[in-house]
């Protein structure tokens, strides 16, 4: 979100400076909460996948399937909250257009909440991290995994869709 407001403040003030042009403001940074909310989805996506990986492949008895509550316990369950809240208030902004200025309001009034929560879960992951065993486990294998896949796969495919999605599309012009 963060990133998203940047690139809309200086998207906004480039194309005012240099061509005296007006977009609609909050228009960049909206798509890319949109994007963000997307993302981790996909993420849950992938989550699901190597969920079942881990559990069939990598930590399997000769002999034994996978079962589903196996797959549960692994799964990360935000990605059901996340998938949820964006269903629900697609509906709800799509069959109640004067909801959209109430919502933007308590976005706005929120805003401290979600920057204190979002310090917070990082703050607890770190609280609940088993370092030790990470380290006794090879964390040099998981920070790998991580690198590869980050530079690998994942910016390049962000990179495409984002490319595929947005190519040429310019925000609202305020007149």
């Amino acid at each position: 979100m963060a990133s998203g407001q940047i690139v809309d403040s200086l998207i906004l003030a480039k194309a005012y400076a240099v061509d005296g042009i007006k977009y609609e403001s909050d228009w960049i940074m909206n798509t890319a909460a949109t994007v963000k909310i997307f993302i981790d989805v996909f993420i849950g996506v992938w989550a699901f996948v190597l969920a079942w990986i881990w559990c069939a492949k990598i930590e399997c008895k000769p002999g034994e399937k996978v079962g589903a509550g196996e797959i549960w316990k692994r799964f990360p369950k935000f990605v059901i909250g996340y998938v949820l809240t964006f269903a629900l208030m697609l509906i709800l902004l799509l069959n109640i257009p004067a909801l959209k200025d109430t919502a933007k309001t308590a976005t706005g009034e929120a805003d401290v909440f979600r920057s204190f929560f979002f310090a917070l879960t990082f703050f607890s992951i770190g609280l609940v991290s088993n370092f030790k065993k990470l380290w006794e486990e090879g964390i040099g294998r998981l920070a790998a995994v991580y690198v590869i896949s980050l530079f690998g796969f994942i910016i390049w495919i962000g990179l495409a869709i984002s490319w595929l999605f947005f190519h040429g599309v310019k925000p609202p012009i305020i007149s």
